[in-house]
């Protein structure tokens, strides 16, 4: 594999054929969305006058009243689920347009993503193998992950400071981010200290400890409903043993410099002003209801900072112009909400990094990876990737640097 891999041609055709690949898959999910339209034109068009549907004294109705008042999308949803059925009445082969054409749509989707991940798997074996014995210096810029990240110096020291296995995945490049920008302005010593927002059980607080630093980690109330899926998910922290974690800073009195307390990103109290030579959070602040609320977060946390502190947030980012998510539990960012944000930070005095939005381009940077996460046919554990489809939009990790000066 790693021979082969050497070769541009077979990168290019591969490439060009997990690219296809997903395209053809897009347009299916495409063609779905248009029968459901389709439907909703047809049951317009052929409404009988005095039908319920129609008075025989008024003229048609136009389609969006129909839509809005008599089309119930539900049960045009429970039609196609059943025409796409693999089996009718648990044993009979489905036959159907949607269940031939159809049928073998999760097995596509599997293969893509077994072939995604088996050359992932190949190209780190080939490049993220060496062993990194100190971090470099390098300066990083507000950027988007990108596969020449993973294979960095930097990314590949900080992962194994974590004691994480160099895989290409946008979470790890999150935590290497975070560490190499704070290493790089010297906060990760001895006397600095750091609060983080949105913690859950991630690594980054027992990181700091180990250089040194005294640590606030936070989250929400676990009492709060918004914590139950990260409860149930294993990603919420209740409590100051879930972020001090031995497996990456085995010394007991480090671990001793963290503390923990309960807080709402939405509400950030005020007496963490100006009490942090450094703050950040990792994949947080998309969850806080709204594209508005995490902007807000993110202004809001540069109060907690000393002069000449450092904010470093990562958060989910849509590669794609356009439409987006929005006022959902989960939110994507986009460059018109990235951009503006940065010419107001500096317009009020604060210093952003440079931004590079470019979505690189490597092999894995044009790999987008597509749901389900979990399977038995291609287990959790195997996941790599940088890129993938949330909600059919194209989406990765994004990461803003901000001082205080």
């Amino acid at each position: 594999m790693e021979t082969i891999l050497r070769r541009p041609i077979i990168r290019r055709t591969g490439r060009a054929i997990l690219v296809g690949l997903s395209k053809t898959l897009a347009y299916v999910e495409r063609l779905l969305v248009q029968s459901v339209l389709a439907t909703r034109r047809l049951q317009a068009r052929i409404a009988p006058r005095g039908s319920g549907l129609q008075p025989a004294n008024e003229s048609p109705p136009s389609p969006e009243r129909l839509i809005t008042e008599h089309v119930n999308e539900r049960d045009i949803d429970a039609i196609l689920r059943s025409l796409g059925k693999q089996l009718v009445d648990g044993h009979t082969p489905n036959f159907s347009y949607l269940g031939t054409r159809f049928g073998d749509y999760e097995m596509s989707v599997l293969s893509i993503k077994a072939l995604g991940y088996e050359l992932a798997r190949a190209l780190a074996d080939q490049r993220m193998s060496r062993s990194v014995e100190a971090p470099p210096a390098t300066s990083l810029p507000s950027k988007v992950c990108t596969q020449s990240d993973m294979e960095s110096e930097w990314c590949l020291f900080w992962a194994r400071e974590m004691r994480a296995a160099p895989i290409y995945h946008r979470k790890l490049w999150e935590f290497c981010y975070v560490a190499q920008v704070l290493w790089r302005d010297n906060k990760m010593k001895p006397g600095m200290t750091g609060v983080g927002f949105g913690c859950g059980q991630e690594p980054l607080p027992s990181l700091f400890a180990k250089y040194g630093v005294s640590v606030l980690a936070t989250d929400l109330d676990p009492t709060r409903s918004e914590a139950d899926g990260w409860k149930a998910s294993g990603q919420h922290a209740a409590a100051i043993d879930a972020v001090r974690r031995s497996d990456v800073c085995p010394d007991e009195a480090l671990l001793a410099n963290i503390d923990f307390r309960s807080v709402d990103m939405n509400a950030v109290p005020p007496d963490l002003d100006g009490k942090f030579d450094f703050c950040w959070s990792s994949c947080s602040l998309e969850h806080l209801g709204s594209i508005e609320n995490g902007l807000r977060f993110i202004e809001r946390s540069l109060q907690t900072l000393k002069p000449g502190g450092i904010a470093v947030h990562t958060t989910e980012y849509n590669l794609s112009d356009g439409d987006t998510i929005d006022e959902w539990p989960t939110v994507l960012f986009q460059r018109k909400h990235i951009v503006p944000l940065v010419h107001k930070l500096r317009r009020n005095g604060y210093e952003v990094a440079e931004l590079d939005l470019s979505p690189g381009d490597g092999f894995l940077d044009g790999f987008i990876d597509i749901p389900p996460w979990t399977h038995h046919v291609v287990p959790l554990a195997r996941q790599s990737h940088l890129k993938i489809s949330i909600q059919g939009f194209p989406c990765t990790s994004v990461g803003l640097i901000v001082k205080r000066m």
